[in-house]
């Protein structure tokens, strides 16, 4: 029953382990499309700020720094807060993947615990 036991513990120590590395990787997997996203948006309010300077050229001949800078304003806010949460999103991937550690399962019945049954086999031949 001790042997039972022990294999039970080993068997359940590594499914532990490997539930830890799916939940890791989806995690990932999760930040990595956020990252996406983030960018995508990102693409958009840089976008939407070329056509406001486009637009401003067009209607007017000269133009005056400021005003560029005043009617893109919200757009420049916007993106800054993208590129805050892709940084944080970066980091928490970066920390993931170094802490992330291969799992081996490894076969949950030890070499040792074969040559003890061996042996007891042998005992039981020779009785």
């Amino acid at each position: 029953m001790a042997k039972f036991d022990s294999i039970f513990d080993k068997v359940k120590s590594a499914a532990g382990k490997v539930a830890d590395q799916t939940n890791k990787a989806a995690k990932l997997g999760k930040l990595k499309m956020n990252v996406v996203t983030l960018n995508t948006e990102k693409n958009k309010h840089l976008q939407a700020i070329g056509l406001r300077v486009y637009t401003l050229l067009e209607e007017n001949s000269a133009i005056d720094g400021n005003v560029i800078k005043e009617k893109i304003k919200d757009e420049m806010s916007s993106i800054e807060r993208i590129d805050g949460k892709l940084r944080d999103i970066e980091e928490e991937i970066a920390d993931l993947q170094t802490n992330t550690q291969h799992v081996d399962v490894d076969d949950v019945t030890d070499d040792e615990d074969e040559d003890e049954d061996e042996d007891e086999d042998e005992d039981e031949k020779q009785s």
